[in-house]
């Protein structure tokens, strides 16, 4: 990142939790990029901090959760303390509404140099309604305002009347929960695992959640060596004037394959990735190796999504136990000729 920070650079990107991967950045990662931005960015350069997925933490980082509560104990004591409050009194954790996530512009030196992005479509998933909201200093904010009418004119009055309305709401108990996040967090965490296990079972490769932090609502998923067998081969490397230089390869050869014979849609990976990304044992770009797969869907619809993964897998199985009986059998008229 320092390397690639000129006197030409004017803004850096970042997306936490991140679209297609669904990575976390650490908060010593963040820190990273605050440094870079402080020593080798010019003074007007800026951060655009694309938060939209902040509440869908669904595998919060370990050590920013122990981080959230160290930090609330230390401000409830505070408090006591203040308030003369006996040292017996019980402290309890509270979550954070956005449990493991890291405000970019909470970091220090950052607030004066960032834009934090959310939206309304993610977080109540809403994406039709297109209107979220921008946080940062007066300076950033301002110009904004003078340039939207010339974009967009106006966001709907109509739609941001029902978000202003929403958000108080939201912070409301919800469906049993303690708020409509806390609600939204478990009911993505669910799907998550639904459609995770159906991949594994499948022949796909998932992020353990248990170990690696992970938001958003799609699986970056792996594609293992039985479903990238089962692709057509006729279908490996074909032209498509789509596809990243005008070619299937197996990522996208695997996602057209599934949308069009199985009734599957997900998103191939490498149209994500730069052209120089990094090459896998077979010479291949490593992006190739992933497609992304979103669990924003009714329950039965990631059951039907299942199933129809499970027969890829099952007619693989077919498929090669077929092909070793027939070279049992032309084994043994080799055998009696």
């Amino acid at each position: 990142l320092q390397k690639a920070i000129s006197e030409k650079t004017r803004a850096i990107i970042l997306n936490s939790p991140h679209n297609p991967t669904g990575k976390i950045f650490t908060r010593q990662e963040m820190q990273y990029i605050a440094d870079a931005v402080e020593n080798f960015a010019r003074d007007d350069c800026v951060v655009l901090s694309d938060e939209v997925y902040k509440y869908i933490v669904h595998a919060p980082p370990k050590d920013e959760m122990e981080r959230e509560e160290e930090m609330q104990f230390e401000k409830k004591q505070q408090q006591q303390q203040q308030q003369q409050q006996q040292d017996d009194c019980t402290l309890e954790y509270h979550p954070a509404i956005c449990q493991g996530h890291v405000h970019f512009a909470s970091l220090p030196g950052m607030w004066d140099r960032t834009i934090t992005i959310s939206s309304a479509g993610k977080t109540f998933s809403a994406t039709g309604w297109q209107v979220g909201w921008a946080i940062g200093p007066e300076n950033l904010i301002q110009p904004m305002h003078q340039l939207l009418p010339y974009v967009q004119f106006c966001a709907s009055t109509v739609i941001q009347e029902a978000l202003a309305r929403a958000l108080p709401k939201a912070d409301l108990p919800y469906e049993g929960y303690a708020n409509y996040y806390e609600y939204l967090k478990a009911m993505y965490t669910r799907k998550r695992d639904l459609l995770g296990s159906a991949l594994v079972s499948a022949g796909f490769g998932i992020p353990n959640y248990d170990e690696t932090p992970g938001g958003g609502f799609f699986i970056f998923a792996r594609i293992g060596k039985d479903i990238a067998k089962a692709i057509p081969k006729d279908r490996l490397m074909a032209y498509n004037p789509a596809a990243p230089g005008k070619v299937a390869r197996q990522d996208w050869a695997l996602c057209q394959w599934l949308a069009e014979e199985k009734g599957i849609l997900c998103i191939p990976a490498s149209p994500f990735f730069s052209d120089d990304c990094i090459k896998g044992e077979d010479g291949q770009p490593l992006s190739d190796q992933f497609v992304r797969i979103a669990f924003c869907k009714t329950n039965d619809t990631i059951q039907a999504a299942a199933s129809a993964l499970m027969m890829i897998r099952d007619e693989s199985e077919v498929e090669i136990v077929t092909q070793k009986e027939d070279v049992s059998t032309a084994s043994c008229r080799v055998g009696k000729q």
